[in-house]
């Protein structure tokens, strides 16, 4: 179920050591998530060139879309409403295409996940029911598209997975049969495309314990890539500490048909009530590579270059960018 995805990410990496315009393409960065706006909606076709413009110079292979609907607001009835537009998506799909990049598409995100997975197990249920159900129906709007694109290369979950939350029996219960009934859905849909999960640390789990969960999870579920957040840009690791956690998880992979993939925060969060952030030092970037890259067979995903090292993310992101580009 994996080896296209395997082999696209292979390919990228074996592309990006000979592109002589970044030292981050000689180190092995494959991809950058992409998180669609509304905003996005109004982008003229000059703004979407100059964003793909940048992940080509860049070397980038692979986007994963973050998510194709991000609710924000509920009906009378406290039930979340969707907007099913998806121009933001089928445009990633059309210039990917062009460029010759691959897209892994995700689903429905709710605002209230973070706040629902501390709930009652039974209430986490109908929570993820609704993410369910509405993913499928997003999905089918593009289904078509997404079965003729040449870019399009595998489903992502939105949700993204801590280390503490989902460890018990219950919870682990729960989240794989939410991962296999969505999954299922989405094969009806389009067939035999690889399926890729986010973790992250909090610190809590131990690398062993962790990458024992998600050992247990890919072999139940058939999960095909889990992404490892390293949680710098939000202070939830150390640099340091991230090859702990990364050894720890491909340890407890090896034999199975699940890689592990380190993502690096290319942001630093900065501090208030709701979250801002803003593009991370190159320095400390360049330390986040030396520390993950060892555990990257297959390259590191940014998070993200259209927030933080392009000229539509500002004139920080776009600093950053030059820097990269300059090899400074």
């Amino acid at each position: 179920m994996i080896s296209r995805l395997r082999i696209i990410l292979m390919s990228c990496v074996l592309m990006l050591v000979v592109l002589p315009s970044s030292s981050f393409a000689i180190q092995g960065v494959a991809g950058t998530f992409f998180q669609p706006t509304n905003d996005m909606k109004t982008w003229d076709e000059a703004k979407w060139e100059t964003l793909f413009d940048t992940y080509h110079r860049l070397g980038i292979c692979e986007i994963i879309v973050q998510w194709v609907v991000y609710e924000d607001a509920t009906d009378n009835s406290g039930n979340p409403t969707y907007e099913y537009d998806m121009s933001v998506i089928e445009k990633v799909l059309c210039y990917a295409e062009q460029y010759g990049m691959y897209v892994t598409v995700g689903g429905v995100f709710l605002n209230t996940f973070w706040k629902q997975i501390q709930a009652d197990p039974e209430v986490l249920k109908v929570h993820l029911m609704r993410i369910r159900r509405g993913t499928t129906k997003s999905i089918e709007t593009i289904a078509p598209q997404l079965q003729c694109s040449p870019a399009f290369a595998g489903w992502y979950i939105s949700q993204e997975i801590d280390d503490r939350t989902w460890l018990g029996e219950t919870h682990m219960g729960i989240l794989c049969t939410f991962l296999k009934d969505l999954y299922s859905d989405l094969n009806a849909l389009v067939p035999n495309q690889p399926l890729s999960v986010s973790a992250f640390s909090n610190g809590w789990a131990s690398p062993e314990k962790l990458g024992l969960f998600w050992r247990t999870v890919a072999d139940d579920v058939g999960v095909g890539r889990v992404l490892f957040q390293d949680g710098v840009g939000v202070r939830k690791l150390a640099v340091e500490e991230v090859p702990i956690y990364l050894k720890g998880l491909h340890e407890q992979m090896m034999g199975s048909c699940c890689t592990v993939q380190p993502v690096v925060e290319i942001f630093t969060q900065l501090e208030g009530d709701t979250f801002k952030a803003e593009p991370a030092p190159l320095k400390r970037i360049r330390e986040q590579l030396r520390q993950e890259l060892p555990y990257a067979p297959d390259g590191v995903m940014l998070f993200s270059v259209a927030e933080y090292m392009s000229p539509v993310g500002g004139e920080k992101a776009e600093a950053l960018l030059h820097q990269v580009l300059a090899g400074k």
